[in-house]
């Protein structure tokens, strides 16, 4: 008897079964996609750590330079373009901050003097430099990209001036 094919399925399934032939076949097919993506996004991800570490090391470089004139100063471009030309990229993508602290406190101000004449002064500087790099696959929703197909990586480095 013959329900909805069930004894020609099975009976297909049993002729089939023993025979082994393609089986490597099927299990690389399976296998190697999922072996190529892992590969192809540690290329990517030790990529984008390599590109992190090359921008904040321009960033530590920089904020050393800083620290050896070791005077306040309240114009830092020359230390954008420094951190600039270091890095491999433009100078929108360097980033200066610098502020004063009186007690630990952040002021409005980085010239003006602290309010009391006995808080603790002490003036830092930060670096941030923006760099990119290409991923080698396109990952979709997964990793966002700038419209260029670029990520986007952050270094920073800070120093305490006064």
């Amino acid at each position: 008897m013959n329900i909805w094919g069930f004894r020609s399925t099975i009976a297909v399934a049993k002729r089939i079964w023993p025979n082994s032939k393609g089986t490597s076949t099927i299990e690389l097919a399976i296998v190697l996609p999922v072996g190529m993506a892992l590969m192809l996004g540690s290329i990517d991800a030790s990529m984008a750590f390599g590109e992190k570490l090359r921008v904040e090391a321009a960033a530590a470089r920089v904020v050393e330079q800083i620290s050896a004139y070791s005077r306040v100063q309240t114009n830092y471009t020359a230390s954008v373009t420094e951190a600039a030309t270091a890095a491999k990229v433009t100078a929108s993508d360097v980033t200066a901050t610098f502020w004063l602290e009186c007690n630990n406190v952040v002021q409005v101000s980085y010239t003006a003097p602290c309010p009391n004449n006995s808080d603790q002064i002490a003036r830092f500087v930060k670096i941030v430099i923006r760099g990119k790099f290409k991923p080698s696959i396109n990952y979709g929703k997964i990793l966002t990209t700038d419209a260029s197909g670029f990520v986007r990586v952050e270094g920073d480095a800070s120093v305490r001036v006064q």
